[in-house]
């Protein structure tokens, strides 16, 4: 493997983990910023930190598409060499188990429901829950990131102005499917920041 794309793969998974941080600082206002070195091209399409969002960049300088900038290489062989890097999972089952998930994002860097607002969702870490229809119960994901983005929530959800970000999700057990293509699975893992929103 290439030095650089080996150094992108530790630095992902370390970002991931929470192991390691990107470089930048906040200013008096608590809003974060990537220091000279940190920053790239990419950066440059992220919504710019605020009040409302103090950690746009923090959060977007995890993803993979950034190290992949931040690195130079191409981001579909970091992703591929990640998931080489990565303990071989269990068989998945016909159609796979990754899925998309939109969640709030707090002042504090926590990714929560959109819904409820306090539903957490911690990177490698599995929720578990019984899934009963007519959204009785279980986690609800996307087979797809664009129908992830375009999810439907009630006027009334606590965290419906809040913050966003796409998690990439690995969902397991027993599920059901609705209509508009959305499931609730009885057990899901959130495994990276794929964007913020």
């Amino acid at each position: 493997m290439d030095n650089r794309l080996k150094q992108a793969v530790e630095t992902y998974l370390a970002r991931q983990a929470r192991d390691e941080h990107p470089d930048g600082a906040f200013d008096a206002k608590g809003r974060w910023y990537p220091s000279e070195e940190e920053h790239r091209p990419c950066c440059d399409h992220i919504r710019p930190p605020s009040r409302r969002w103090p950690y746009s960049l923090l959060l977007h300088c995890r993803t993979i598409t950034h190290i992949a900038n931040l690195y130079g290489v191409d981001v579909a062989e970091l992703r591929k060499a990640v998931r080489q890097a990565r303990p071989p999972r269990k068989a998945r089952r016909k159609g796979g188990d990754h899925y998309y998930k939109l969640v709030a994002v707090t002042p504090d860097g926590r990714f929560v429901s959109i819904y409820d607002g306090e539903t957490e969702y911690r990177l490698g870490e599995t929720l578990v829950q019984r899934v009963r229809r007519g959204h009785g119960g279980g986690y609800y994901v996307y087979p797809t990131a664009q129908q992830a983005r375009n999810a439907d929530f009630p006027a009334s959800a606590r965290m419906i102005n809040a913050p966003k970000a796409l998690l990439r999700m690995r969902a397991k057990g027993q599920y059901t499917r609705y209509d508009n293509g959305k499931m609730a699975f009885s057990q899901v893992t959130p495994l990276e920041v794929v964007e913020v929103i």
